[in-house]
C-alpha cells in the first residue's frame, strides 16, 4: 500500500452516529475531566493561586514541551531519521501555523497535568496526508461515546463527533483507558486547606498582626455597646501603619490567644508543599523547596526527576504520537516516534566531559557523534571511528594485532 494510501485509510471518514452504544462521561459528569464537587471548590482557577501547584505544573509542562521529539525507522541495528514522514513537521518543528511546538506541547501539557486530558483536532489534506494539529479546549468536549466499536468525540463547535483516530488524546491518571481523571478530584481537599492556611496568613499580614480580641472592663455597660466596638473597628481598621487606639475609663483590649494549630501555620505551609508535590509527583526541590536537599544529593534527585516524573509522560506522549500519527504498515516497518531525554541530562562541562569520555573508551559513542550533541560541525572523519582502550582488547582484536605485526 503506498503511503497516500495508508493515510487515506487511516484517516478515512466513516459513519458517525450521535447516538451512542455507551458513553465514558455518562454517569460521571465532569469527573474524569476535572473533579467532581468538593467542599473548597476547588478548580483550576483557584489551584493555580498555589504558588507551589503553578510552579510544578509549570515545571513539569516546560520539560514536557522542550524534549524534542521526531520520527525514526528501525533499520536492522541501525535507526534512520524519518525527517521526510509528513507527521514529523507537526511533532517537531510545526504543529500549526499559529504555535511553535514548544507553545504546543507546553499548551496540552498542562491541560493533560491538571484536567488529566488533553485533545488536538489532527487536521489532513485532500490526499489524507496529516498537515496540521489544532488545540481543542477539554471544557469543550461534552462526551466520550462508543458507537459499534468506534470510539466518538462530541465536541463543542464540529457539526458532527470525531473520530479517535482524528484527534491525538493524551490521558494521564485514568481508570479505564479512555478518559484521565484530573489531580484536582482527588487534591482538592489538600489543595483547599493549602489555599486556607495561605489566605490566613495574607490577612493576618493585612491586619498587622492585630488579632480578634475582647474588650474588658470591670463596670457594667448597659448602652453604648455598639459605639465601643464600631470604634475600635474604625480606628483599626485604618492603613496607617501609625494607627493608634486610646482605651479610656478603665478599658482594655484582650487578643484572643492563637492556638497551637495556628502556631504552626509555617510547619502547615511546609506540608502543603510536600503534599503538592506528592499529588504532582514532582521532587520538592523542583518547586523551589530545599529543606532536604544539599549539594551532594541535588544531581541524584535531578536524575530521579527525569527518570520518575518526566520519562513516563513521555512515553505516553510517544505512543499516542506513534498510534495516530504513523501508519499500521509504517509501525509494523520499524518507524516509531522519540522524544530525546537527553536535553534533560546536560550537566555541567566538567559532568559532560567525564559522562563523553566514558562513552567514547567503552565504544558506545564516537567521537563524532559526542561533536554532533555538543552542536559542533562535523570534524575529520577519523573521529567516526569507535576507540577502544588497549587493556579491554578482545580475544580477536588481539590475535589480529599479533598477526598483523608478522
Amino acid at each position: 500500500m503506498s503511503l497516500n494510501g495508508a493515510f487515506s485509510e487511516m484517516f478515512a471518514p466513516s459513519k458517525r452516529s450521535a447516538s451512542a452504544d455507551s458513553s465514558f462521561f455518562g454517569n460521571y459528569g465532569g469527573f474524569f475531566s476535572l473533579g467532581s464537587s468538593n467542599p473548597y471548590g476547588m478548580n483550576t482557577k483557584t489551584a493555580l493561586k498555589l504558588s507551589a501547584f503553578y510552579n510544578g505544573v509549570d515545571q513539569i509542562s516546560n520539560d514536557i514541551a522542550k524534549i524534542p521529539f521526531a520520527i525514526y525507522q528501525k533499520d536492522g541495528k541501525n535507526r534512520i531519521s524519518r525527517t521526510d514522514h509528513p507527521a514529523n513537521k507537526l511533532i517537531a518543528t510545526e504543529p500549526n501555523y499559529l504555535m511553535t511546538t514548544f507553545v504546543f506541547r507546553k499548551t496540552m501539557a498542562i491541560s493533560y497535568l491538571i484536567r488529566g486530558n488533553a485533545l488536538a483536532k489532527i487536521n489532513v489534506n485532500a490526499t489524507g496526508y496529516p498537515v496540521s494539529t489544532d488545540v481543542i479546549n477539554w471544557d469543550d468536549v461534552r462526551d466520550i461515546r462508543l458507537k459499534k466499536g468506534e470510539l466518538l468525540y462530541d465536541v463543542k463547535g464540529y457539526d458532527q463527533p470525531l473520530l479517535s483516530s482524528e484527534v491525538l488524546h493524551f490521558k494521564n491518571f485514568s481508570h479505564n483507558g479512555i478518559v484521565g481523571v484530573g489531580v484536582i478530584t482527588y487534591a482538592a481537599q489538600q489543595l483547599g486547606l493549602a489555599i486556607e492556611v495561605q489566605e490566613y496568613s495574607a490577612t493576618n499580614f493585612q491586619n498587622k498582626g492585630v488579632r480578634q480580641g475582647v474588650i474588658q472592663t470591670e463596670k457594667t455597660i448597659e448602652k453604648g455597646k455598639d459605639k465601643i466596638i464600631a470604634g475600635w473597628k474604625s480606628a483599626m481598621g485604618e492603613k496607617s501603619p501609625d494607627r493608634i487606639v486610646v482605651l479610656d475609663d478603665g478599658f482594655k483590649f484582650q487578643p484572643i490567644n492563637i492556638t497551637p494549630q495556628e502556631a504552626q501555620i509555617i510547619e502547615q505551609s511546609r506540608f502543603g508543599i510536600e503534599d503538592i508535590a506528592r499529588w504532582l509527583n514532582i521532587a520538592p526541590h523542583k518547586i523551589k523547596s530545599l529543606q532536604q536537599s544539599t549539594n551532594n544529593n541535588i544531581e541524584q534527585q535531578s536524575l530521579d526527576h527525569v527518570s520518575d516524573t518526566i520519562q513516563p509522560h513521555i512515553t505516553n506522549w510517544e505512543q499516542e504520537y506513534a498510534k495516530k500519527l504513523i501508519t499500521p504498515t509504517e509501525l509494523q516497518n520499524g518507524y516509531y516516534v522519540r522524544g530525546n531525554l537527553g536535553v534533560l541530562l546536560r550537566a555541567d562541562i566538567k559532568s559532560r566531559a567525564e559522562f563523553y569520555s566514558r562513552m567514547v573508551l567503552s565504544g558506545i559513542y564516537s567521537r563524532q557523534e559526542c561533536r554532533e550533541l555538543e552542536d559542533r560541525n562535523a570534524g575529520p572523519d577519523l573521529l567516526d571511528e569507535f576507540l577502544t582502550p588497549v587493556n579491554t582488547f578482545t580475544e580477536s582484536q588481539i590475535d589480529k594485532n599479533l598477526n598483523d605485526g608478522k
